[in-house]
């Protein structure tokens, strides 16, 4: 007679050490993740070529910056829910192959509106790949390595960058800017073969969907010596369905809190856009070579990539990640000031927009944790939702903001310093923030000692 076990998910991953097919699911997801770093900010490094070879000023690409980072947005939008219904696995190839397909079409473009229909049908595939990365790293890593794993695969995109931005040093000058447009869209296409043989769909998924026989092959992988079988059921620690209304993100105290941290993501994801899409283009127009200003662009990822794991371990170690993210977006501000003063160096520059990455988008993971910590369990998912949606608004603005002040005359270095006002607002506001959480926790101590605190006559 066959007994059916009741099999909790999560304690089965945390107890088991890390299999094979663990490790190379991480790593196939961390390879996606560099190739759509890589991708994302191919146009950056091209915009310098694609305007002398086209005759067209620097400024008249910031609406194709603007709608290719806009249809990123749609994409996380579109393709997340999808993934709910078909799986991780299946929305992660076809994103991979959308992406790969029109970036490397991108190479064939012969105008504007051309290369901005290519990149926008690129930008959805892009949008649509990194969640469900995430989710499936996550879902694949025991609790011990988690939040590592899914940081690791994050910086991933800045090693795509920093990747790209080397390649496309060597590549452009030699071969011209379509050569990197090629080399965009075929490793991807290559990645999308390997993953279709090694990348498994989500154990979770199935399971949450009722498919038990697949579930059980995957977690009999996982761990061999529990004896899973396709009898056995499987309980999930966490409502797959479960929403949290977004009214409670204004409920009470809470709509300040929103708003402001609305505000922070905002100019985070704006001065990160800004700077990747327009710094190659500026430090051209400043005098530095071409190769000089597109390595800048590559430091700038790797610093941000360094940044990211450094301060999660940092956050990890001093618990404050208030003061962890304040300090980085203020090494970016005044290293920012620093890049607008030594634009005549290039030595001293590639140092210094290394520092501003490291600081800039590596406080990008702090913001995120500092959502999850000021909302409650039952509307964290809802804050942390809307806060990246909002914010992508900035990826958006920020390009866009980079073609007007070009377009307006200003030099490079009035530019760089006056994407110092909005990242010193983003620090006055996490302390406005930080100062609130800390009143809120006072309030609720004190309610709490009041209630057990006995009356004296």
């Amino acid at each position: 007679m066959t007994t059916t076990r009741d099999v909790d998910i999560s304690d089965l991953i945390d107890k088991a050490p890390l299999s094979l097919l663990q490790k190379r699911t991480i790593a196939v997801c961390l390879i996606l993740a560099i190739l759509d770093g890589l991708d994302a900010q191919l146009i950056g490094f091209a915009i310098p070529a694609l305007s002398e070879a086209w005759g067209v000023s620097k400024a008249s690409f910031g609406l194709l910056l603007a709608l290719s980072a806009g249809a990123m947005v749609v994409g996380s939008m579109v393709f997340g829910p999808l993934s709910d219904r078909y799986g991780r696995r299946r929305v992660i190839l076809v994103c991979t192959v959308i992406f790969a397909v029109f970036t490397l079409a991108s190479a064939l473009a012969t105008s504007m509106s051309m290369l901005i229909v290519l990149r926008i049908l690129a930008g959805l595939g892009l949008g649509g790949v990194t969640p469900n990365l995430v989710a499936l790293t996550s879902e694949y890593s025991p609790t011990r390595i988690r939040a590592t794993a899914v940081t690791v695969v994050i910086a991933g995109m800045s090693l795509g960058g920093f990747v790209g931005g080397f390649a496309a040093a060597f590549l452009i000058p030699s071969f011209g800017w379509q050569s990197i447009f090629v080399i965009g869209g075929v490793l991807p296409l290559v990645a999308a073969a390997v993953a279709w043989f090694w990348l498994p769909e989500s154990g979770r998924f199935l399971a949450a969907r009722g498919d038990h026989a697949g579930a059980s092959k995957i977690f009999a992988s996982i761990a061999p010596t529990a004896n899973i079988t396709a009898t056995d059921r499987f309980v999930q620690d966490i409502p797959v369905h479960a929403k949290s209304p977004v009214r409670e993100l204004f409920s009470g105290n809470r709509a300040i809190d929103t708003v402001l941290l609305w505000v922070v993501f905002v100019i985070n994801f704006l001065v990160i856009y800004f700077l990747l899409s327009w710094m190659p283009s500026l430090f051209s127009n400043a005098g530095q070579s071409a190769s000089t200003a597109l390595l800048a662009a590559a430091l700038f990822n790797l610093g941000g990539m360094t940044g990211a794991l450094t301060f999660g371990r940092i956050t990890d170690r001093i618990g404050n990640g208030f003061a962890v993210v304040m300090a980085g977006y203020t090494l970016g501000a005044i290293f920012i000031g620093a890049v607008a003063m030594l634009l005549g160096n290039s030595l001293l520059l590639l140092v210094t927009i290394f520092v501003v990455g490291f600081g800039m988008s590596g406080s990008s993971a702090g913001i995120i944790a500092i959502a999850s910590s000021i909302y409650p369990v039952s509307s964290r998912a809802t804050g942390v939702g809307w806060a990246l949606g909002v914010g992508r608004i900035g990826s958006i603005v920020g390009p866009s903001l980079g073609a007007v002040l070009i377009a307006a005359g200003m030099d490079a270095r009035t530019i760089f310093m006056l994407m110092i006002v909005p990242t010193m607002v983003a620090v006055l506001t996490l302390a406005v923030l930080q100062l609130r959480s800390r009143r809120e926790r006072r309030v609720e101590q004190s309610s709490t000692t009041s209630v057990f605190t006995p009356v004296e006559s």
